[in-house]
């Protein structure tokens, strides 16, 4: 590898090279190592998240698994940046990325620091099966592991649950394939996650909720459970953080979780079901149309994020020097807001539209508005122009009338 080929950036408290052809190129399976500069706030979120998660669940070293760390800066960051990090397993099955990973470890002079570090080049899935046997005999459970493919994670979940320690391990896993789970591809999504998506106004939460069911079922057909400390939506990806617990009584409390919202496409009215499939309505308890209901899932209807693990993270962001802490403090900030909101958002500009209003009133007088009336609103990080409550579609349609007035 020649370094006239490569180009220095910078990101982080991290320097680190990638090729030429690939700096100005739109991310895709093509590059000849994958960089995604649109990604960096997934990986300012994780390297705090791990923070948080050594702070709150696991004062012991670590052992970190990024089983798919293209150039590495992600993985070099997460040693530079968090402390306890005792070993890690850096990974791509691209040979090409393997050689940049290693040359980035050498910028960065890691290859001389006392942490352990383990570079390969190999499917996951088989990294997943060598640690297990690795960990049976000579070490721990991996503490943390990352699966941040392109596309679909689903491959790789059940072998990563097999590989994880089983009780207070991190689990965090990227799903870029949005069109499939927002449903614009929905046999996609049935195929993929077992789940049928909704394309409406708020199927970033549904996508969102339908990885979480997803992620769960697998965990749990591996004997462990999940509690979902951050679930969030930036761009074209979904992050999922999730906390792994062995208790079978518990795990089966947990099926309360799982259930299906049900959709009003004349109405616009939406629910969320703990009930069979086969028992949700079949006409729409607003308007009576019965052609226009929709419905789905399976999904995870419970709590999609920890605000303590969020708190925790907003602290330590505080003392972040990040291009993106303002960003993320905004994006985790709602995400407390709407943790205890019902399921589904309102866009608050398509209704505007809808009600031919000349103008968009503030989203702040809008939730001030709705709580006077003995209501509940929030903001939501999955949409920054939307607005979440438990007051209907009509009286909120009805609160912006009034503010117009």
């Amino acid at each position: 590898m020649e370094q006239k080929d490569l180009t220095l950036i910078r990101e982080g408290s991290t320097e680190f090279y990638i090729h030429d052809v690939d700096k100005d190129s739109i991310p895709s399976k093509s590059m000849n190592v994958f960089y995604n500069k649109r990604m960096e706030i997934n990986r300012d979120i994780s390297i705090l998240g791990i923070s948080a998660y050594s702070d709150l669940f696991n004062q012991d070293e670590l052992i970190i698994v990024d089983s798919m760390a293209a150039s590495g800066v992600s993985a070099i960051r997460i040693l530079k940046e968090c402390t306890k990090v005792k070993k890690s397993y850096i990974n791509d099955i691209n040979p090409e990325a393997v050689r940049l990973i290693k040359e980035n470890m050498k910028l960065n002079n890691l290859d001389k620091e006392h942490i352990q570090f383990v570079v390969t080049n190999k499917d996951a899935n088989l990294l997943f099966s060598e640690i297990v046997s690795e960990s049976s005999e000579k070490q721990k459970k991996p503490n943390v592991i990352s699966i941040d493919p392109f596309g679909t994670p689903n491959l790789y979940i059940d072998s990563a649950f097999k590989t994880l320690q089983k009780v207070n391990g991190l689990m965090c896993i990227t799903a870029t394939d949005t069109a499939v789970l927002f449903g614009v591809r929905p046999n996609a999504c049935i195929r993929k996650y077992l789940s049928k998506p909704l394309h409406t106004e708020y199927c970033k939460e549904i996508g969102g909720r339908i990885l979480i069911y997803f992620t769960s079922r697998i965990a749990n057909i591996n004997k462990i459970g999940i509690v979902p400390l951050l679930t969030f939506y930036s761009g074209h990806f979904i992050r999922l953080f999730c906390l792994s617990f062995k208790d079978k009584k518990k795990i089966s409390k947990f099926y309360k979780n799982f259930g299906y919202i049900i959709h009003c496409n004349n109405c616009g009215y939406r629910s969320a079901f703990r009930n069979n499939v086969l028992n949700l309505p079949k006409e729409c308890p607003v308007c009576d149309n019965i052609g226009d209901l929709d419905y789905a899932g399976p999904l995870w209807i419970g709590k999609i994020h920890d605000a303590n693990f969020i708190k925790k993270i907003l602290t330590l962001n505080n003392n972040s020097k990040s291009p993106n802490k303002k960003r993320i403090e905004k994006l985790l900030t709602y995400a407390i807001e709407e943790n205890d909101m019902s399921i589904s958002y309102y866009n608050i500009h398509k209704l505007c539209q809808n009600l031919k209003l000349t103008s968009v009133p503030k989203i702040e007088d809008i939730l001030n508005e709705i709580k006077k009336l003995g209501y509940h609103a929030s903001r939501t990080h999955f949409d920054f122009l939307s607005i979440k409550s438990d007051l209907d579609l009509l009286a909120i349609k009805n609160v912006l009338l009034e503010i117009k007035k």
